[in-house]
């Protein structure tokens, strides 16, 4: 299929024009982060600042919505970023929008990993998980009928990830400097996509398809060792999502089945969380959450993981949080563990704190390279 190429530059005009007199939100946000396990040569004190702007306004039948991102790093040079995470123009009709430009959405049920979120690329050297995404540049079709939502993708270029420097976190002590392609068309190549979701009772369910580049790519040493290559496959996927909804039960599962560069694989992640309202007396909601994972691409940290996790909800004016998380992997060689809490400070900042530790018994891991990234980092929010 030959790429069709929109003019960005024009998307975001229409974007950012009619936005600028319509809303308009700016988010500040500094950020510290302490490494305490860091290797000699590689940042002890990361220190860095994230402006998000967006903006969006309505007009008759369409929307234009901006989210702009720019990022600056005292020491890392890889999370330096200015980045259009969302510049798009939407036209409704009757029971269809129809979106133009750069856009994200999250396709996904489970709260560790989500293997079938593949229409975005992650912006893995923000270090927030996956939450930070770099917008895919598409035409894309939403249509929602009685029977169930439909979404149709196709996306006109690829985007390849970002990567720490070989001096910051986390890092494997190379820097991340070829990517490679299956395909030959390179980067220009197109994909295709499609979702279908729908719900019975308290089931939701969605099925969805894809073919075009991995989004995560096998991190591999060039020929000398002195650098990393980034190589990106040819996927095409099948999707399955289904989630039961119960009072204080919540019961998960994706998975993905296809080909990666003609071989056949097959991922999947299934869970429970169950809520325990009114906890310790409070009006806190405490939520236990449990996990597995399995995944046979070679881009994964093992075969099978396993996780349980705490969050709790303190129902609070201050929207506090907290979750905490466990994975690892079945033969109990390599563990992650995560923790995240938020609270807002007042009507216009609010605070996070983010940490993840990683531990690995022996070489030739894949937490073996990241042993010396643990990190603790805090970040403030300032709405404007």
């Amino acid at each position: 299929m030959k790429p069709l190429r929109f003019s960005w530059p024009a998307v975001i005009l229409l974007t950012c024009g009619p936005a600028i007199s319509g809303e308009v939100n700016l988010t500040i946000s500094p950020q510290i982060s302490y490494f305490p396990s860091h290797a000699e040569g590689t940042i002890e004190y990361g220190k860095s600042v994230e402006l998000k702007l967006d903006a969006y306004h309505d007009f008759d039948a369409y929307r234009a919505e901006l989210e702009v991102i720019a990022r600056a790093d005292a020491d890392d040079k890889g999370r330096r970023l200015v980045e259009a995470r969302q510049a798009y123009l939407r036209r409704s009709f009757s029971n269809f929008d129809l979106y133009i430009g750069q856009r994200q959405t999250f396709w996904g049920k489970a709260e560790s990993r989500n293997v079938v979120d593949v229409i975005n690329q992650s912006d893995a050297a923000a270090n927030q998980g996956s939450e930070a995404k770099l917008g895919a540049p598409s035409l894309s079709l939403d249509g929602y009928f009685d029977f169930g939502d439909l979404q149709l993708w196709y996306i006109s270029q690829f985007r390849e990830r970002t990567f720490n420097d070989k001096n910051g976190h986390p890092s494997s002590g190379l820097n991340v400097t070829t990517s490679l392609y299956e395909r030959s068309e390179g980067k220009e190549a197109d994909d295709i996509a499609a979702r279908f979701s729908t719900f019975s009772g308290d089931w939701d369910f969605a099925v969805s398809g894809f073919k075009g580049t991995a989004r995560e790519p096998l991190i591999t040493p060039n020929q000398d060792s002195s650098a990393l290559n980034a190589t990106y496959m040819l996927q095409e996927t099948i999707g399955f999502e289904a989630q039961f909804t119960g009072d204080p039960t919540l019961l998960k599962w994706e998975s993905l089945h296809g080909t990666q560069s003609g071989a056949g694989f097959d991922a999947a992640v299934a869970g429970l969380e169950y809520t325990l309202y009114g906890a310790f007396g409070q009006v806190w909601d405490l939520g236990l959450i449990a996990e597995g994972q399995y995944d046979t691409r070679p881009q994964a940290a093992a075969e099978r993981f396993y996780s349980a996790g705490l969050r709790l909800v303190l129902n609070d004016v201050k929207d506090t949080s907290f979750l905490a998380l466990i994975s690892q992997d079945q033969k109990q060689e390599q563990s992650l563990i995560a923790f995240e809490a938020s609270r807002r400070l007042n009507d216009w900042s609010s605070l996070e704190l983010r940490s993840q530790f990683y531990d690995a018994q022996k070489n030739g891991l894949a937490f073996s390279g990241i042993a010396d990234d643990d990190v603790i980092s805090l970040t403030v929010n300032m709405f404007f």
